[in-house]
């Protein structure tokens, strides 16, 4: 099997797992999964937060929780990814703020005033799969990669940081040379640091 292949089987087999969930153990692991989340210092202390609005019905980690954490230490200003053709940018969100569907079916805000000039201190992203090397599996379009490859070409150091289940833990992506590794992963049962 190719690395393209085992890619492939790794998203098919990781998103079934997260299509079976129960919305009751879904919502549970989430709200686990947030609670890890605020533990994170960097989370805690950043001043600019980029973090994905989730796709609820694919089962996504619901990030409405640590939404809410955002807006409760009131010390950050949060922001969403928005496609802009191939590439990423960052558009101020508010809790509550209205969404539309985007490109791929992601939440997008409906009020839309331009992309953001500003670097963020920590990026949440989702993941279909990731190791305990830091390699993540997203969906297979690229968007995180080029992001974070971008935001490093202008100097910034994001803290990266993945929130998946447990399951999606798995013991080996493969890593294709346009792959950026990510700083942490959090799940519902642990840290992992890389």
């Amino acid at each position: 099997m190719n690395k393209a292949e085992s890619k492939e089987r790794i998203r098919r087999e990781c998103r079934e797992r997260r299509a079976s969930m129960d919305s009751e153990e879904w919502r549970s692991a989430s709200s686990l999964i947030a609670e890890n989340v605020a533990g994170i210092q960097e989370f805690r202390e950043a001043r600019t937060v980029m973090m994905y609005l989730s796709m609820n019905e694919r089962r996504e980690v619901d990030t409405a929780p640590l939404i809410s954490l955002c807006a409760s230490f009131g010390n950050s200003s949060l922001y969403v990814p928005v496609t802009r053709g191939e590439t990423l940018c960052m558009v101020p969100f508010n809790e509550g703020d209205e969404v539309t569907d985007g490109r791929f079916g992601q939440p997008e805000p409906v009020s839309d005033n331009g992309c953001a000039d500003v670097l963020p201190d920590v990026v949440i992203l989702p993941v279909v799969a990731v190791d305990r090397e830091g390699r993540r599996l997203g969906y297979g379009k690229g968007y995180y990669d080029r992001f974070i490859a971008g935001l490093r070409l202008q100097g910034a150091t994001p803290f990266t940081l993945a929130v998946a289940f447990s399951f999606q833990l798995v013991s080996h992506v493969p890593e294709d040379p346009w792959d950026e590794k990510i700083d942490c992963v959090v799940t519902e049962k642990e840290v992992v640091r890389f």
